[in-house]
């Protein structure tokens, strides 16, 4: 299986080549086009129980795309929903990761996903609810984001904070918890920042450069007003 990541930046999309035999996950409706020979349908991830609990407690899709090469050779294009980078990260050496609701896009090779509950106050101000998709085994994965995607890696005994809603995911060796934005809550809700995320290395994080919720706030204001859509080109 190869893969390779075209036009990164807004319009970024994953190709994926696949020998006969060889199979992919991806997020639901993210097939953009497909060889002839390539196979695609819905599959429960996990099982029954499994897929239930990701989209009940994680808010992922119920039912993810399986791309099968069953005839032979193909090549398969997927891209996310929203308008940003395309990044694949590697799976080894027992290393696990953390993705935000969302943001995975497709799972290559053996990759297995389960959803993790975060710590209480995580849960509730991290914008990613009490659960989040948990990823281990052996191979890669790729996230999508809202933006550009950077990957930040974090020294042993250093710390960085990032926006709650620019997370898009961390290595499992890496410790997170909550933390006002500014120096107190008044300065961090009057600054239009409130809540972020401290991360403790070592470890890794990648953060979207763009924050959906904000994006459709700014879009809502125009949406409500008199005219509704119309206002935006009025």
């Amino acid at each position: 299986m190869q893969y390779d990541v075209l036009h990164e930046g807004s319009n970024a999309v994953l190709l994926v080549s696949l020998k006969r035999g060889e199979s992919l996950r991806a997020e639901s409706g993210a097939m953009v086009a497909k060889s002839p020979k390539l196979h695609i349908s819905g599959k429960m991830w996990g099982g029954f129980f499994g897929a239930m609990k990701r989209s009940v407690l994680g808010g992922e899709t119920l039912f993810f795309q399986e791309i099968l090469a069953e005839e032979g050779s193909g090549d398969v294009i997927l891209a996310p929903s929203l308008i940003g980078d395309v990044k694949v990260i590697s799976l080894h050496d027992g290393q696990d990761y953390y993705v935000q609701n969302g943001c995975l896009l497709a799972a290559l090779e053996h990759v297995e996903m389960d959803t993790k509950a975060q710590k209480l106050t995580a849960g509730l101000f991290s914008g990613a609810g009490f659960f989040v998709l948990h990823l281990k085994g052996s191979g890669h994965f790729a996230i999508s984001a809202f933006g550009a995607i950077m990957e930040i890696p974090i020294p042993a005994g250093q710390e960085y904070i990032v926006d709650n809603g620019h997370v898009v995911a961390w290595s499992g060796d890496t410790e997170y918890h909550m933390v006002k934005a500014g120096k107190t809550w008044f300065g961090s809700m009057t600054s239009g920042e409130g809540l972020a995320c401290k991360f403790q290395g070592p470890g890794k994080v990648w953060i979207q450069t763009r924050n959906p919720r904000s994006f459709g706030a700014w879009v809502g204001q125009f949406v409500r007003t008199r005219g509704g859509l119309f206002s935006l080109i009025g």
